[in-house]
C-alpha cells in the first residue's frame, strides 16, 4: 500500500515536472521570438520584469506629464511611490489644447528633455510620434513583461498606451423633461417638439464625430445638418451648460460627458440624469507615451504599467470619477456599456477624430458658442 502510495506521488511530481518544464520551454522561444521581432522593425524590447525593476531602481527618478485631474494625479503619485519607494517622482498636468500645443512645440525644438512621459492630446496625436521611444510596449503586455491589457495600446505605433475613455450620453434635468420625452435614439432630437432652443449641441463635436466608426461619416455628418436645423443652442465644454441643466435654466443636452454628470451630481445635482443612446460614443484617451532620449526609460515602463493596473484603473473610476479604460475587465465603464451596442473611437480612428470634428463642425455652419 505505502509503495502504491508513494509511486502515485512520484507518478504525480514527474507529471507536475513535465507540464511545468513543457510550459516553461513553449514561453521561453515565444519571449525570445517577441524579442527578435521587435528589435528587427526597430524597437527596443526588454524581456523581463525583474530587470525593468532593477535599472529603474538605479535610475531612481521619473519626470510625467499626465491628462489627468490634479487630486487624480495626487492619488496616483502617492500610490506610483508606495509600490517603488526608490523612484522619485513628479507628475504634471497638462489639460487642454493650448498646453498641448505648447508642449509639442517644445518637443519639436527639443526643449522636453527633462520630461520622461508625454501626454499625446487627440488634436495633434500623429505629430508626437516621432518624438516617443520605440519601446514595444505591445509586445512585452502580450508575452507578461508588462501587465497592461494589450488593447490599451496602440496596435500600429506600438508604444502608446490609452489608460482611460469617455462615454458620451443624453444628459437632461428630471424636473423639466419627464421620462417618456427623453430622446430615446439620436434620431429623437430631430423631432418637431425639439426644434428652437430646447437643447445644448456642443460646438466642439467630439462625441458626436464618435458616432462615425458605428454609423459612418456619411450619416454623422448628415445628422449634423439636420441639428444644426433644430436651432440648438450652441454652448462650448461641459461645465456651463450642465450647470444650467442641473439650476433647471435648460432641460436637455443632445451628447455630453458622461463623466461630467456623474462629477456634478456626486457634488450634489440630484435632477440631472443621463440617457445611455446606443449606439453608446465612447472615446479612449489619457494616452502616454515615452519621450525619445528619455534618461529614465525603465522608471517611465512602470509607470506606463502602472496606468494601466488596478490601482491607478480604480483611482480614475473614484475620483475622476468614472475615466477608467473599457479595457480594463471590471472597470466601471466597462461594466456601463457591457452587452451594449457601442462606437468606439478605438485606436482605428484616433487620429481621424480631428477630421471628423472639422466635417462636422463645417456642416453645424461653424456656429459660435452662446453661453460658455
Amino acid at each position: 500500500m505505502n509503495v502504491r502510495l508513494f509511486g502515485s506521488t512520484v507518478v504525480i511530481f514527474i507529471l507536475i515536472f513535465f507540464l511545468t518544464s513543457t510550459s516553461a520551454i513553449a514561453a521561453g522561444p515565444a519571449l525570445l521570438r517577441a524579442k527578435q521581432e521587435a528589435e528587427a522593425r526597430g524597437y527596443k524590447f526588454v524581456a523581463s520584469h525583474d530587470e525593468i525593476v532593477a535599472n529603474a531602481k538605479k535610475e531612481g527618478s521619473l519626470r510625467a506629464l499626465v491628462g489627468a485631474a490634479p487630486d487624480s494625479i495626487k492619488a496616483m503619485k502617492e500610490g506610483f511611490s508606495r509600490k517603488y519607494p526608490f523612484i522619485k517622482s513628479y507628475f504634471e498636468e497638462i489639460i487642454g489644447t493650448d498646453a498641448a500645443q505648447r508642449f509639442l512645440l517644445e518637443l519639436k525644438g527639443g526643449m522636453a528633455s527633462n520630461w520622461d512621459i508625454a501626454h499625446l492630446s487627440e488634436d495633434f496625436y500623429g505629430e508626437y510620434l516621432p518624438y516617443l521611444e520605440k519601446v514595444d510596449l505591445l509586445g512585452m503586455a502580450e508575452q507578461g513583461v508588462l501587465q497592461v491589457p494589450p488593447k490599451m495600446i496602440d496596435p500600429k505605433s506600438r508604444n502608446i498606451v490609452a489608460a482611460s475613455a469617455g462615454v458620451a450620453v443624453v444628459a437632461y434635468n428630471k424636473r423639466l423633461l419627464p421620462f417618456n420625452q427623453v430622446p430615446k435614439a439620436w434620431g429623437d432630437l430631430l423631432k418637431p417638439e425639439f426644434k428652437g432652443k430646447k437643447f445644448f449641441v456642443d460646438i466642439r463635436p467630439y462625441n458626436i464625430a464618435s458616432l462615425v466608426p458605428a454609423l459612418g461619416e456619411k450619416w454623422v455628418l448628415e445628422y449634423a445638418r439636420k441639428l444644426a436645423a433644430q436651432e440648438p443652442i450652441w454652448v462650448r465644454g461641459n461645465t456651463r451648460a450642465l450647470t444650467a441643466l442641473a439650476a433647471g435654466e435648460y432641460a436637455l443636452h443632445s451628447a455630453t460627458n458622461y463623466q461630467a454628470v456623474m462629477r456634478l451630481k456626486k457634488k450634489g445635482a440630484p435632477d440631472l440624469e443621463v440617457a445611455l443612446v446606443e449606439p453608446i460614443p465612447v472615446r479612449i484617451f489619457l494616452t502616454e507615451g515615452v519621450v525619445k532620449g528619455t534618461r529614465h526609460p525603465y522608471a517611465a515602463l512602470l509607470f506606463l504599467e502602472y496606468l494601466g493596473g488596478p490601482e491607478a484603473q480604480k483611482i480614475l473610476d473614484d475620483v475622476e470619477p468614472f475615466e477608467s479604460s473599457i479595457y480594463f475587465p471590471g472597470s466601471k465603464l466597462e461594466q456601463l456599456i457591457r452587452g451594449k451596442r457601442t462606437s468606439v473611437i478605438d485606436w482605428e480612428h484616433h487620429q481621424k477624430i480631428g477630421s471628423y470634428m472639422k466635417q462636422i463642425s463645417e456642416a453645424f455652419g461653424f456656429p459660435k458658442a452662446e453661453t460658455k
